[in-house]
């Protein structure tokens, strides 16, 4: 049996030399010599799209899915479930499965929509079990919210199981009992600690009172030290003393966010956004609007898919002026709407982002793919709509309305996760080709300190993929705005730079640029061939008296040395 690397070698030239026939059988062998190898059927699929036997391609994708599953390649098998909904949106099993794959991530803002869509689509069949087993399983990526066990238990008292309701139902009954416990038991103790600092001067009065200090004789200095210290000592002027702090009587606002933070630390976090929501409206009664700025940003990085906050953090931008904080937060906005399936939504808002900027080249890109796409479907509002018509009112609340609640309160409660997993999501993306979907897992990873600036040069290395050039340099060149990170991590933004304006024919300024990532690593051959390569052509035109276009604008200062950081390798294969 040949090795792995020589049998994709093989398949890459018969591509090459456009023999796809010959190409696909000798892949069709190679998954039955390497059953676990999900590229090989990634591979197969993309050929089998090339002849068009879409049939064919999404089998072997969901094979090859399954089989980067089993080997826990998580990132790679959601990519080639994305290329499945893209050819067939119909596959139930799929959105199932992707359920799994992003739980698995711990990415479960994702999850919960993937599984929510999935319990839709087996309730419209009519799979009862199927459904409520996967509202059992979101409910677990929101633990210990009672809410959202209210509407599951009134799920199934809908469907006639209500024994399974009232269980739990009981369950959020405890769960709200012991959560108004610790609440209880937090007022208890704040009141504690209020009483104590009331009655602490208090003791230290009757202290005071009853131990009266004693009649001093002043003894002089002479006594002690010779006359020559004591006139020294005598110059010196007395020790200023300290004014006893006064205790400041918090607001209630303060009051609002210091309980917000307890219960933070106790990993209470609905309690605590309650509590920061309840202080961002007193600091907007009281007009504080850098308070209600704060809280609001504190509430997006608790709570991604948070639409209240993003509205709130886009009024205060316009109130202040601030285009970038506005067009950031838009952007945002607009990611959790694609997150939550309101495709249409996110598009408008992409739109009203390019009304403020008309360069921005995320909504750009955006905009593009949706209205390259010509079978854009808005699949929640399809659903939405679908089930609506399909289902008939059984009781005080119908099923759909039980079903928009259970979604509301579960986006409502659910963290973004791991930023590396979405980085890794990312990659994986980008190696199938999957762009749009690429940069917007990369945009989530930007929100990471420390994968800012690795994200960006993702970013821009996806426009630069797509021939978007412009959009390329204006991603690259704020990723080199990135400060505190280590040198080596701009090589990569500078060396795709060049690229840029070497496909731009800007010989001058891609030079500089290669010189740049040339200053940060000498080992890279390939660099070095390119930067005499572009030297000896720049000649070349001067000699025959041509003109060398100019560069354009300022280029910034390569990044300064900085220290040494490590970092972890995440597990992903590279397509």
């Amino acid at each position: 049996m040949p090795e792995l690397g020589e049998v994709k070698r093989q398949i890459a030239e018969l591509e090459a030399k456009g023999d796809i026939d010959r190409a696909i059988s000798e892949l069709q062998k190679a998954t039955k010599d390497f059953p676990r190898e999900g590229s090989l059927y990634n591979k197969l699929g993309d050929l089998y799209i090339k002849v068009n036997r879409p049939t064919d391609a999404l089998a072997v994708y969901e094979v090859g899915a399954r089989s980067f599953k089993e080997e826990t390649y998580y990132p790679n098998a959601i990519a080639l479930c994305k290329k499945i909904l893209r050819l067939d949106k119909s596959r139930t099993e799929i959105y199932g499965l992707l359920g799994e794959l992003h739980k698995e991530l711990d990415q479960r803002g994702e999850a919960a929509n993937y599984l929510l869509e999935y319990a839709e689509r087996k309730m419209k069949e009519n799979d009862l079990e199927s459904a409520l087993e996967t509202y059992n399983i979101i409910k677990e990526l929101v633990p210990n919210n009672p809410k959202i066990i209210q509407t599951i238990s009134a799920i199934y008292e809908q469907v006639g199981k209500k024994d399974r309701g009232a269980e739990l139902r009981k369950e959020a009954r405890e769960i709200e009992s012991k959560q108004e416990k610790l609440k209880e038991k937090i007022a208890t103790q704040e009141l504690a600690e209020k009483t104590a600092e009331e009655k602490e001067p208090l003791v230290e009065e009757v202290k005071e009172e009853a131990f009266p200090a004693e009649e001093k004789r002043e003894v002089p200095l002479e006594e002690f030290v010779s006359p020559e210290v004591a006139e020294l000592l005598a110059d010196k002027p007395a020790a200023p003393v300290e004014e006893e702090t006064e205790v400041v009587e918090l607001s209630d606002m303060d009051k609002s966010v210091e309980l917000g933070e307890l219960y933070l630390n106790l990993g209470s976090e609905d309690e605590a956004i309650d509590c920061f929501r309840g202080a961002a409206e007193k600091a907007w009664s009281s007009k504080n609007f850098d308070s209600v700025l704060t809280l609001n940003k504190k509430i997006a990085e608790l709570r991604p898919f948070d639409l209240e906050s993003r509205q709130q953090l886009i009024k205060i931008a316009e109130m202040n002026g601030d285009t970038e904080l506005q067009i950031n937060s838009m952007l945002e906005m607009a990611e959790a709407y694609n997150r939550t399936d309101k495709r249409g939504e996110a598009h408008l808002l992409y739109k009203k982002v390019l009304e403020i900027d008309p360069n921005n080249a995320i909504a750009l890109e955006m905009v593009a793919a949706v209205e390259e796409a010509p079978d854009f479907i808005d699949l929640g509002e399809v659903l939405r709509t679908e089930l609506k018509g399909d289902r008939k009112a059984i009781g005080p609340q119908n099923i759909e309305t039980l079903i928009s609640e259970f979604r509301r309160e579960v986006f409502g409660s659910i963290g973004e996760g791991d930023y590396h997993s979405h980085y890794d999501l990312g990659v994986a993306y980008k190696g199938m080709g999957l762009y749009q979907e690429a940069i917007e897992e990369f945009e989530i990873a930007s929100k990471d300190e420390d994968l800012r600036l690795k994200a960006y040069e993702m970013i821009g290395s996806c426009f630069l993929e797509r021939n978007k050039i412009d959009g390329a340099l204006r991603i690259l060149n704020e990723g080199l705005k990135i400060g505190n990170r280590p040198s080596r991590e701009y090589f990569g933004i500078h060396f795709l730079i060049g690229k840029c304006y070497e496909s731009q024919e800007n010989l001058t300024q891609a030079l500089r640029s290669y010189m740049d990532a040339y200053n940060i690593d000498k080992t890279v051959p390939d660099l070095i061939k390119k930067i005499n390569f572009l030297k000896n052509k720049i000649t070349e035109i001067k000699k025959r008296g041509g003109k060398i276009q100019p560069p354009k604008g300022e280029k910034p200062e390569p990044p300064p040395k900085r220290e040494k950081v490590t970092t972890k390798k995440s597990k992903i294969t590279y397509l």
